[in-house]
């Protein structure tokens, strides 16, 4: 919430009125698109966030392109692209309550107009447009009227209650009249986490689910496998954004998009994700280059010349869970920072290093710090959590990955085995 306050306020700072850009935009650009549109039923929200580029919000560093004012129900803006892209818009309240969401389209040399309603009226929102806005937003309409059909199905079995079994329904009531914290709450969430679908799933809902999984990936594969078009390549993509899609989706791009727009950006991230969501233990770690917090640059690899065995830290000043692990290597840390383990720190930020300077004074972290501002280098989705804030990646003096994102007991256990019994001082 804090962060996102700091964003929008930053920004609306910056201008007297209308809608901010936070980066100049090029008038002259080859894609224009004038975005319009009109808000219905939602009175609280007074401004949307615009975001440029196949990540959108699920990078969590980006800053929005545009905010873009709402008055009296209406809104407009302009932008100026090399190509056309995908985008975004997220209502500026939604986003700061934690709830949700997104608007995707394809920007075009075009007019894009708009009819927004509220999450209990989603189903209302409408995106009109031409070229490859058309193009996207029809190939949407298709996999929402598949979705809407068999929703009828699992509304269905839900009335009926033929959706849950028995075992789940009563695990959920239990759960619901514990209202406070309890460990006896904490244990039943876990129990009905560690349900298996056949637990959880009657067998009509678990042959329904199946076949909807079955159809759906079969109509996108029919998309998918036409003419190549940039539409298609942004669908293809959000395939990727949170994890690796299945085979099909990967040989299609494998076999099209990387031959055909291998220098589209679209294409650049999808090569991303496939290599970074397939990291894993004994791959190589993936070099980089990124500035300090004086902006001298810095490749990975030559800084840890020498060292035995180096946990590369990724993390945020805004993320919780990442600094209690990163404060709980330091003793480990000061034990064998000389006889070859080495930490390398790399910060994601967004807008300024500011928050990441005070965390680490506070903190006290002894290590090198590197920082990863507004996502330029695209370190986050090259490890495999261009969604999260952050993951600790563990290798020996190969190059060889060890671990991911070890307890204080495992990675202690690692720097012992590669290094022996601390040296007394």
């Amino acid at each position: 919430m804090k962060r996102i306050t700091m964003i929008l306020c930053s920004l609306l700072a910056a201008a007297c009125a209308g809608n901010q850009p936070t980066t100049e935009q090029n008038t002259d650009a080859a894609v224009h698109c004038h975005i319009e549109g009109k808000v219905h039923n939602r009175p609280q929200s007074d401004e949307l966030l615009l975001y440029v580029g196949i990540e959108g919000l699920a990078a969590q560093s980006t800053q929005p392109h545009t905010v873009i004012e709402i008055r009296g129900g209406e809104f407009s803006c302009d932008l100026y692209i090399d190509e056309p892209q995908y985008c975004e818009l997220v209502f500026a309240d939604e986003l700061a309550n934690g709830a949700w969401r997104t608007i995707d389209f394809m920007a075009d040399n075009c007019t894009v107009k708009f009819d927004l309603y509220p999450e209990d009226e989603f189903s209302k929102t409408k995106v009109e447009g031409t070229g490859a806005t058309a193009e996207y937003q029809s190939y949407k309409s298709q996999l929402r009227a598949m979705q809407e059909q068999v929703q009828k199905e699992y509304d269905k079995l839900y009335d009926e209650n033929r959706y849950n079994t028995k075992e789940y329904d009563a695990l959920i009531a239990q759960i619901e009249a514990i209202k406070e914290s309890t460990p006896e709450r904490a244990a039943l969430i876990e129990q009905l986490q560690a349900m298996t679908d056949e637990e959880q799933y009657t067998p009509e809902a678990i042959a329904l689910r199946k076949r909807d999984k079955t159809e759906y990936k079969a109509a996108l594969l029919s998309i998918l496998e036409g003419e190549p078009s940039l539409a298609r390549l942004a669908l293809l993509a959000r395939q990727m954004v949170y994890r690796l899609p299945d085979q099909e989706f990967i040989d299609v791009f494998e076999q099209v998009y990387a031959i055909e727009m291998p220098e589209n950006p679209i294409s650049q991230f999808c090569r991303r994700q496939i290599d970074g969501l397939s990291l894993q233990v004994g791959n190589h770690y993936v070099d980089f280059e990124a500035p300090d917090l004086n902006g001298e640059m810095h490749r990975l690899s030559e800084m840890v010349e020498g060292a035995k065995i180096v946990m590369l830290d990724l993390w945020a000043s805004w993320c919780g869970p990442c600094r209690r692990a990163s404060k709980e290597m330091i003793p480990l840390y000061e034990k064998y920072k000389n006889q070859g383990f080495m930490v390398i720190g790399i910060a994601r930020e967004s807008g300024s290093t500011d928050a990441m300077e005070a965390a680490i004074s506070k903190d006290g972290y002894e290590w090198p710090q590197l920082v990863e501002l507004d996502d330029r280098a695209n370190i986050w989705s090259q490890y495999g959590c261009i969604n999260g804030a952050g993951r600790r990646i563990l290798f020996n003096d190969e190059g060889e990955i060890l671990a991911f994102d070890p307890t204080i007991e495992e990675l202690t256990a690692e720097v012992e085995k590669h290094l022996g019994a601390p040296k007394a001082e």
